[in-house]
């Protein structure tokens, strides 16, 4: 296909959220290319055992240096069950008017968008875009436009070629927020700061898709959203998004590991058992007798409480149905227990299943040192909620 000609260059479109989510799914390989930098890569919990969320010491430091939140520091603990916790702005950066960057739809048409791997623009899944102001906006068949007049960090709009724009990971997880609900918000947060991706999903239903791509590198991490976000503060749903930010873990597998998380550790008034958080796939030393159960050097729990050497493990319909499988996981967990971890091994059918879900959130409590109270009614109706909105 050809390059694209001054017309359409000038065009410059935006792509929104729910898009831009499309763009990073359908061309995993550019995505990855565009933002994972040799300077500037996302840290990967299986790469480096450490945690890579947002605490609440590290959010009230952080507010603690900045003017635009630091009336709210003092009373950050008082407020952390409850909503927007803020988040820190680390650096100073350089903002831009967002008008700059897009330019009229009505020569949307032009836009070579197969050549990008962008989809087209059809009625069950119509193209989403920005404009900077209001007299930007032209009617466009399938062709959704939302206006973003707040200025936005200069690193956080990137050039995808031929007269496309494309928000960073980071930003497109604060469009989204206009879209998506808190649940929702957060299962795309977690893709995103993943090793994951959901294929071939519709941009109207983002969290439906009939394929999953895995190991994939991550885009970003829960870090990196939070310093995003903390430029802005005008955003539509901003606080949403820095609410759902404030609850993000880096380097889930796969989609159920973290529905698994979020299940198990979202706080008990948004419908989670309020556990403490896990290392998601972080790399394990292998050593003593677990060498004789194992050819690896090194073992990768899902998701791994260090403190209380506690592993639980997802096993999939996908990767745990044939014999070499079944054989291989079973040495694996023979290899974590001779490394004094305890293992629980979790199943869809067992995820679907409330009572047998719960009575696996016992046990990850009593590891954990927590203690279950008999949940209320308001508990129940929001693990109802939970549930309904991130099962696939």
């Amino acid at each position: 296909m050809t390059n694209a000609g001054p017309s359409q260059t000038l065009a410059r479109i935006a792509l929104d959220g729910p898009s831009a989510l499309a763009f990073y799914r359908d061309r995993c390989d550019l995505a990855t290319q565009m933002h994972n930098h040799e300077e500037d890569t996302p840290k990967q919990a299986n790469m480096v055992g450490e945690r890579e969320w947002i605490s609440d010491e590290d959010v009230a430091a952080a507010l603690a240096e900045t003017s635009v939140f630091g009336k709210r520091a003092a009373t950050l603990q008082d407020e952390r069950e409850e909503a927007d916790p803020g988040l820190p702005v680390l650096t100073r950066t350089r903002m831009i008017n967002f008008a700059r960057c897009t330019g009229q739809s009505k020569q949307i048409k032009l836009i070579p968008f197969d050549h990008l791997g962008i989809r087209r623009p059809e009625p069950e899944s119509p193209l989403y875009i920005l404009v900077g102001s209001r007299n930007r906006q032209r009617r466009v068949v399938n062709v959704h436009e939302r206006i973003c007049a707040s200025p936005v960090p200069s690193n956080s709009i990137r050039f995808a070629g031929d007269g496309v724009y494309t928000p960073s990971p980071e930003l497109t997880f604060l469009l989204l927020a206009r879209y998506l609900s808190l649940p929702e918000l957060l299962l795309v947060g977690m893709e995103l700061c993943g090793l994951y991706r959901l294929a071939n999903a519709n941009t109207s239903q983002p969290l439906r898709s009939n394929r999953t791509l895995y190991n994939q590198g991550a885009l970003t991490t829960p870090f990196r959203i939070a310093t995003c976000i903390g430029h802005v503060d005008d955003f539509p749903n901003v606080k949403l998004a820095r609410r759902a930010c404030a609850y993000l873990a880096a380097s889930s597998a796969s989609p159920m590991e973290s529905v698994l998380y979020l299940l198990l550790c979202l706080p008990r008034h948004l419908g989670g058992y309020g556990l403490p958080r896990p290392i998601l796939n972080a790399k394990q030393k292998v050593g003593g007798q677990a060498e004789h159960l194992t050819l690896s050097r090194n073992l990768i729990p899902d998701l791994f409480w260090s403190d209380c050497r506690l592993d639980v493990e997802y096993d999939s319909e996908e990767f745990h149905a044939d014999p070499e499988s079944l054989a291989a996981g079973a040495r694996r967990t023979l290899a974590l227990r001779a490394m004094h971890v305890e293992v629980i091994s979790v199943t869809k059918d067992i995820v679907y299943d409330e009572e047998a879900f719960d009575a696996v959130a016992r046990l990850v409590a009593k590891s954990t040192g927590v203690r279950m109270t008999k949940p209320t009614t308001n508990t129940l109706a929001a693990r109802k909620h939970l549930r309904d909105a991130i099962l696939p």
